[in-house]
């Protein structure tokens, strides 16, 4: 009887509990409730109050589109100096001065002017074009971690891509905290009284005939205790009880099959270290692409997958390259493929000593590839990043002249070359940068990648007004989408000096459009100014190099090259000494791994 008692005060203990809950738990959702509709309300309100202030700043793009000294400027393709004077001067657009913080004028897909003191970035992009398609759009976007209104309308005037301008501005207001207007606050500690009153009832039944149950065998005559001795299953003794030995490894320290992991230890604490079984590893084999071996992946682009290849031939022969591949998603794509195929086309119609060189063409299944030289050395970009790591800014000066001294040879070879038929092929490189000059551990300097090199023989064109390249040395005609000669070339070529020298890149920005934006404005007058500062010999060049007018630069990538000579010296020896200082180790194992 008493054990019966105590089982069934035990339930009603549990019952009680169970209750409580239950009664917790429905107060909490109606907690809940009560914030998610408070929530809800403020929602509501605050989308009311954007979408009437979207109207009004739509209203107000709409009307600046409609501007006729606006629309006249766009008309005769002012340039950017002269927007910036528009924009701050003209009478026409006072107000627009005072009533927005943001404003971008977009002209044939390219930004042409951005005024005022918010940092939007790229974030009126979507709104851009939903207005050049159907006349006036607006967005409420966060900026900075704050709202901010965008709206953009489509100028009337006829073309591809209509000119579109942009407005922005912080909402005027903010709604009024709604827990005075909507309901008020939940408590902190929410209950149903008559619920949690009858839990506490039943709980308190329970515990009554828990304490009747345990007192009724005290009543009993107690029998002697025997005692038993524990047997070896029953293991050691612990506070008065027998707890069983553990005869097998914890499953945390096991691996799939059961087994014993290997455990290291460490001053973080105790891991369990995966075994051949655990981990279903298998040693593997290179893949191959037609008759080339994979041996290493070097990294991607936006088009193409690079690799360390090795092509096998008789009696042992091998030779290393690095074959570029295509990225498989773009094999059927028109514009990609002959992109790539005139890349391959054009660089290996190039042959000249300061060029990287194409030895092949074909495709693998769908899979085109091309291979070229594989230089054991770095490109300049990692030479510079290393440098500096080492506690170096600029590089000296006459390894600095020697790079661009070799870049200008392969440049004024690609500039003059000319087709079969004598006729000039008109290649603008259109991306000499850092990260496309290749340094060799033996001090050689070779331009590499013509993926978007313009030619009078490209299969693939670039569309009117679409940019490519590297933002950080651009030219500013290359940075407005305008059209480009050699020219663009030695400005870019004058930029990689710069940084070369000085270890700094004169164009940067918080993000890509940034950067792109200052290279389109080109050296500011603080630039030039700098510039000056520089030794003389550096200073002259630099200054005729990055001349914001193509005719004041130099003219040809020889005349630029004549300017360099004199400062090169032992350019070519001082170059390997400092490859072979700074990645010694990396040499040592490259050569190791790829040369035949």
């Amino acid at each position: 009887m008493s054990t019966t008692t105590r089982l069934a005060g035990i339930a009603l203990i549990l019952a009680g509990a169970a209750l409580g809950a239950v009664s917790f738990r429905q107060a909490s959702r109606d907690s809940a409730k009560v914030d998610a509709d408070a929530t809800a309300a403020v929602t509501a309100e605050r989308d009311v109050q954007a979408a009437a202030e979207l109207r009004a700043i739509e209203q107000s793009a709409r009307q600046a589109a409609a501007i006729e000294p606006l629309i006249s400027a766009v008309k005769m393709n002012v340039d950017g100096e002269t927007w910036t004077d528009l924009f701050d001067n003209e009478d026409w657009w006072r107000s627009y001065r005072g009533q927005f913080t943001f404003s971008r004028l977009i002209v044939n897909g390219n930004v042409v002017s951005t005024r005022g003191t918010a940092d939007v970035g790229i974030l009126d992009k979507p709104i851009a074009k939903q207005a050049r398609l159907q006349g006036t759009a607006s967005a409420l976007v966060s900026v900075g971690g704050h709202p901010y209104l965008l709206a953009a309308a489509r100028l009337p005037i006829a073309t591809e891509h209509a000119p579109v301008i942009v407005l922005g501005r912080e909402p005027a207001s903010a709604p009024a905290p709604v827990v005075a207007r909507v309901a008020p606050a939940a408590p902190a500690f929410p209950v149903r009284p008559m619920q949690l009153g009858v839990a506490g009832l039943v709980a308190l039944v329970g515990l009554t005939l828990v304490f009747i149950g345990r007192r009724a065998p005290r009543r009993q005559e107690a029998a002697p205790a025997v005692p038993v001795a524990p047997s070896e299953s029953q293991g050691a003794p612990v506070s008065g009880f027998y707890a069983p030995v553990p005869t097998t490894v914890p499953p945390q320290w096991q691996d799939n099959s059961g087994r014993p992991a290997l455990v290291a230890v460490s001053d973080t604490g105790t891991t369990a270290l995966p075994t051949a079984a655990s981990t279903g590893a298998v040693p593997g084999h290179a893949a191959m692409l037609g008759r080339y071996r994979l041996l290493d992946r070097l990294g991607e682009g936006g088009m193409a997958e690079l690799f360390v290849a090795e092509a096998s031939g008789v009696e042992g022969f091998s030779r290393t390259f690095v074959l570029k591949k295509l990225r498989a998603e773009l094999a059927t794509e028109k514009d990609a493929v002959a992109q790539f195929v005139d890349e391959a086309r054009l660089q290996a119609s190039l042959v000249h000593s300061n060029i990287v060189p194409v030895f092949d063409f074909g495709m693998a299944g769908s899979q085109y590839f091309m291979t070229q030289e594989y230089i054991l050395g770095r490109d300049l970009a990692r030479l510079m990043e290393r440098h500096q790591m080492r506690g170096g800014r600029g590089l000296p000066a006459e390894i600095a002249y020697f790079i661009a001294h070799e870049v200008l040879q392969a440049l004024a070879y690609a500039h003059d070359t000319h087709d079969k038929n004598g006729n000039p092929m008109g290649i603008v490189h259109r991306d000499v940068s850092a990260g496309n000059v290749m340094v060799s551990f033996q001090g050689e300097v070779k331009l590499s990648d013509f993926g978007i090199v313009k030619s009078n023989r490209r299969v693939s064109k670039t569309q009117v007004g679409m940019v490519k390249g590297n933002a950080n040395f651009m030219s500013p005609e290359q940075a407005r989408g305008h059209n480009v000669d050699a020219r663009s070339d030695l400005f870019s070529l004058g930029l990689v000096l710069l940084y070369c020298l000085t270890g700094e890149l004169l164009y940067w920005g918080d993000n890509d459009l940034d950067t792109l934006y200052r290279a389109a404005t080109g050296p500011t007058g603080a630039d030039m100014t700098a510039i000056m500062a520089l030794p003389l010999a550096a200073s002259s060049i630099l200054l005729k190099a990055l001349a914001l007018d193509p005719g004041d630069r130099f003219q040809s990538a020889a005349e630029f090259s004549d300017a360099l000579a004199s400062h090169v010296g032992s350019g070519k020896h001082a170059i390997a000494r400092m490859m072979q200082r700074l990645f010694a180790e990396e040499m040592r194992r490259q050569t190791g791994r790829h040369t035949a």
